[in-house]
């Protein structure tokens, strides 16, 4: 994995920072994430802590997130006992993938006591334990007796840092890595991975393009740090606190810019993905179904092109209903085109029968085009509205893709069984301040309805994209906007759409009272007047630099 222990020793001189901070206040934001908010040099910093097995990290983050409303007991613990603490010192255990941090802070009886919060940032081994001053075990987020590296993680139980039979390179010299190198023959990037500590194949793999690979290795434990995003020896997206001359995709200021833009929409699917039971594919799944129908419409419209032929069969053999004679077909004059026409018969009914039945098929068939038609039309709404469904679900928070998932059961798409009904409560809406000047943006589609139809007054300003899925934003001011307030609106509106990564993306903006419902769709379909447009680039620094409302 990319967080090896050597990226973790550079991240932990970033988190110096925090060194004097008092920890205020701890988030749940997940099964196994938190945020840590530590008040330091008279300012709030975001410590975000993720132990799950696939995104396990650790950071300073200047994003918000849902924190779970029913927070698990190892939380209430945390809150308990350190909350409150002061950060004294921030180590990392040699060169591993283990940092921890010592905190003092007085307990309820005033004694000023020393506990130590130990982060395993170690894949699907990863942990956070809580110690006392002689590191024994308070409480840990993943209880195991004796499990990986022989050792046993439970309360009471003395903590013990993980034996691992590897060398710390870091402090070594050249001539020493040199030595080790000619002592234990190392000729692959495996071999490098499984003799030294903390070393992962983004050192390991590239020092191997170079002449002399110990002296490279050693050049790059040492190199300035240059964290980016780049393609690897693989050709896949990868991070690191350099490129290593790998193309670099994007370059950033700290580890901790790295880390969130890495992980912070894959860790955010996953999350949404296993609250929701995989809402997303549920989606993609309602998307096929219809364009499944929709080729099958095709197809059956295309065998009834001949509707009108049946009923000409049924007139022409109305112009001779005296033949008596009961044929396989008849061959008739075509008095429309002046030309001869062969009729094929049904050779158990007469003339007049065969004519009837040819009406009757006319009658069936122009009926069934007209339901295909009605079908056809249905289905494509159903795609537009799964499609803009889609849209919203990647762009969600665990809380606003929970909303998606409330949409869909009261529509009676999904059934999940509860044992008690939800008391519906009013979506929360994402508020921005500017100027004194608040901005809601709606995230999906129960959001958008209650914000445009409920929430907002008739004289206020409401924005959205042209032609496109995405956000409804309001500006809740009656009065005339500045062209700060319009064009930060439209942004908002042009940044929370399908169209995020386009340029000059146009937004329509309009008063509410000018948004009306479309008879025979969803609520979240509108249509509107008196509109102007605006042309937008969204800008994502922008976005993060405003101010959010706090609920």
């Amino acid at each position: 994995m990319s967080f090896d222990g050597v990226l973790l020793t550079r991240l932990k001189d970033e988190l110096e920072i925090l060194k004097t901070g008092r920890i205020s206040k701890i988030t749940e934001i997940g099964d196994s994430d938190f945020i840590f908010t530590i008040r330091v040099h008279r300012q709030n910093q975001s410590l975000l802590l993720s132990f799950s097995p696939d995104f396990a990290r650790i950071h300073l983050s200047k994003r918000t997130y849902d924190s779970i409303v029913k927070p698990k007991s190892f939380t209430l613990f945390l809150r308990k006992h350190i909350e409150g603490y002061f950060i004294e010192n921030i180590e990392t255990y040699l060169c591993d993938r283990i940092i921890y941090f010592t905190l003092q802070g007085y307990n309820e009886i005033q004694d000023l006591k020393t506990k130590y919060l130990i982060c395993e940032v170690m894949g699907r081994y990863s942990n956070l334990i809580l110690t006392d001053e002689n590191f024994i075990i308070l409480e840990a987020l993943k209880h195991d007796g004796i499990g990986e590296y022989n050792r046993t993680i439970l309360p009471n139980a003395k903590y013990e840092f993980p034996l691992m039979n590897k060398i710390n390179p870091l402090p070594l010299t050249l001539e020493q890595l040199k030595q080790i190198e000619k002592e234990k023959h190392l000729q692959s990037p495996k071999d490098y991975i499984d003799t030294f500590m903390g070393i992962s194949l983004n050192i390991a793999y590239p020092i191997f393009t170079y002449p002399s690979p110990i002296t490279q290795f050693y050049h790059f434990l040492h190199i300035e740090n240059k964290p980016c995003i780049f393609k690897n020896y693989k050709d896949k997206l990868d991070f690191y606190y350099h490129s290593f001359e790998n193309p670099i995709e994007k370059e950033f200021s700290t580890l901790s810019e790295v880390l969130e833009e890495f992980y912070y929409k894959a860790d955010l699917e996953a999350r949404v993905r296993s609250k929701t039971n995989d809402l997303l594919n549920f989606v993609h799944r309602q998307i096929q179904k219809n364009e499944k129908k929709i080729a099958k419409f095709t197809i059956e419209l295309q065998q009834k092109e001949k509707t009108d032929e049946l009923r000409l069969y049924g007139e022409l053999l109305l112009s001779a209903p005296n033949l008596k004679e009961k044929k396989k077909e008849i061959t008739l004059f075509n008095y429309y085109t002046n030309t001869e026409l062969t009729i094929p018969l049904d050779i158990k009914y007469t003339i007049v029968e065969n004519s009837n039945r040819y009406f009757k098929k006319y009658q069936k068939s122009k009926i069934s085009i007209a339901y295909i038609h009605k079908q056809t039309e249905l289905a494509k709404n159903e795609i537009e509205y799964f499609k803009i469904l889609e849209y919203q679900i990647r762009q969600a928070s665990i809380q606003e893709a929970l909303e998606i998932q409330d949409e869909l059961i009261e529509a009676k798409y999904l059934f999940i069984k509860e044992n008690k009904p939800k008391k519906k409560q009013k979506p929360k809406l994402l508020t921005y301040e500017l100027n004194n000047t608040l901005i809601s943006v709606g995230k999906n589609n129960l959001q958008n309805e209650y914000l445009t139809h409920k929430f907002a007054k008739a004289n206020e300003m409401w924005f959205h994209i042209k032609d496109g899925a995405g956000s409804h934003v309001v500006v809740h001011k009656e009065t005339e906007l500045t062209e700060e307030e319009i064009r930060t609106a439209a942004m908002l509106a042009a940044y929370y759409s399908s169209m995020r990564l386009s340029s000059s993306v146009a937004v329509d903006y309009t008063r509410i009272r000018y948004i009306k419902k479309i008879p025979e769709k969803r609520n979240c379909f509108v249509t509107y007047t008196h509109h102007k447009t605006i042309y937008i680039d969204p800008n994502e620094e922008t976005i993060l630099k405003l101010k959010v409302k706090k609920q």
